[in-house]
């Protein structure tokens, strides 16, 4: 229960950003929509479960979701500039990065972080690696250096034994 109201609060936000409309029968429809979805989480069991571990108002995901913006940015001029060049051709590349030793919810936040990043997107998660597509190798080549999943191993800090 603790999670289930700012969960809704959350979503209600993000509903309004992604909406931009401030109707009345908008706001309440969205309004109503939200409450359903946080409803039916709730009924599943996994709100509360879930956003424990995601701490939904910490600003301890600030530098992280900083960092990930800037490539964000930067991959899309790299891409960008390597459709546009001449010179340039895309090599497109399938890999299998490791994933050893992610939690699930590291998992799917490193998966994302990767589709979220232009030109590459994760295929597929398995127990201990990713599967993952690039238009150029030398983007398989930084996710395999690693700093994206170490990032994400402190986005999620693990608990220590008492």
């Amino acid at each position: 229960m603790k999670i289930s109201i700012p969960l809704t609060i959350l979503l209600y936000l993000f509903w309004l950003a992604l909406s931009g409309h401030y109707t009345g029968l908008l706001l309440f429809l969205g309004a109503l929509s939200v409450i359903w979805i946080a409803a039916i989480a709730r009924r599943m069991d996994i709100a509360d479960h879930e956003g424990r571990k995601l701490r939904i108002f910490s600003f301890s995901a600030v530098p992280y979701f900083s960092w990930l913006l800037v490539q964000i940015l930067l991959s899309c001029v790299a891409v960008a500039r390597m459709i546009l060049s001449p010179i340039e051709r895309l090599k497109p590349s399938v890999s299998t990065i490791s994933a050893e030793g992610m939690t699930d919810i590291e998992k799917v936040t490193y998966a994302n972080s990767i589709t979220l990043t232009p030109g590459t997107l994760t295929l597929e998660v398995n127990e201990d690696s990713l599967e993952v597509h690039s238009v150029q190798s030398d983007l398989i080549e930084s996710l395999e250096s690693g700093s994206m999943s170490d990032r994400v191993r402190r986005l999620f800090p693990k608990k220590k034994p008492q």
